[in-house]
């Protein structure tokens, strides 16, 4: 079971991370220089929880905004247990 949200498929990104040096022109200086580019997990909020789906129980992730529209009863057959 890989952790993606169950209804929103929500995931981990990978991004990067940019280390910059300098003052920035607008503030009188030369500009800001890049030294560094390095890659990162930007982690989603996923949190394991149990649902009853159509009568069934499962545990699954869930991203912390699948979990508030849950709340709300937005998806049709599914409900926080």
């Amino acid at each position: 079971m890989s952790r993606e949200c169950y209804l929103t498929g929500k995931k981990n990104l990978v991004v990067n991370s940019v280390i910059r040096r300098g003052k920035a022109r607008a503030a009188g200086g030369v500009g800001r220089k890049t030294t560094g580019i390095t890659k990162r997990v930007q982690r989603a909020n996923l949190q394991k929880k149990t649902i009853r789906e159509n009568g069934e129980t499962k545990v699954v992730w869930l991203s912390a905004n699948a979990i508030r529209t849950l709340a709300k009863g937005a998806y049709k057959g599914v409900e926080l247990v």
